[in-house]
């Protein structure tokens, strides 16, 4: 009984890391079915009618890490519930701007414009290939080489550098939501 549990546990623990936090399993970066979102594919996000551009910005990293030590659940949507990587963009955006956002990590980074690595500004979403497909992990930019995401090791939301070797070498895009001028 006790091994018939571990090995279930053990499980679970791969699958968990072999899916990676897409939130759900896919192979293509193109949306499947209809497009459930308030957002274009490719298209930015306008603030909010009197809040200005910075404002937004804001509103997206303070978001974030106002989530700091939320517990990870793949396929989570939720703080109450657990965040993965793709739960927690979409839930900093539904509840900054009020808007449907994808909700895989593959479907959010054909949202916005590419931004090149060294151009990252605070907000931007930066893409990870953790699990041998591209754009499966994701999160947001904070500056200074910081960013808030929903990993699946040590199980909570929090801040990493991507200049640690890991998350350097599984770079794999970023994506600015918010214009940064007019």
């Amino acid at each position: 009984m006790i091994l018939e549990r571990f090995s279930m546990i053990t499980a679970g623990l791969c699958l968990t890391l072999l899916v990676g936090c897409s939130g759900m399993l896919k192979t293509s970066a193109t949306p499947k079915g209809p497009w459930k979102s308030d957002v274009a594919i490719g298209g930015l996000l306008a603030p909010p009618p009197g809040m200005s551009r910075q404002q937004a910005i804001s509103e997206i990293t303070s978001r974030s890490v106002l989530l700091l030590g939320t517990p990870y659940r793949l396929g989570g949507s939720s703080p109450a519930e657990g965040l993965d990587c793709s739960g927690l963009i979409a839930h900093v955006i539904a509840e900054a701007f009020r808007l449907r956002f994808p909700r895989t990590s593959e479907e959010q980074a054909l949202v916005g414009a590419p931004v090149p690595r060294h151009a990252l500004s605070a907000g931007d979403l930066v893409f990870f290939n953790t699990t041998g497909r591209p754009n499966s992990h994701v999160g947001v930019y904070l500056g200074e080489n910081r960013f808030v995401h929903a990993p699946t090791s040590q199980g909570v939301v929090r801040i990493e550098s991507l200049t640690q070797d890991y998350w350097a070498r599984r770079f794999e895009q970023a994506r600015r939501l918010i214009a940064l001028a007019d």
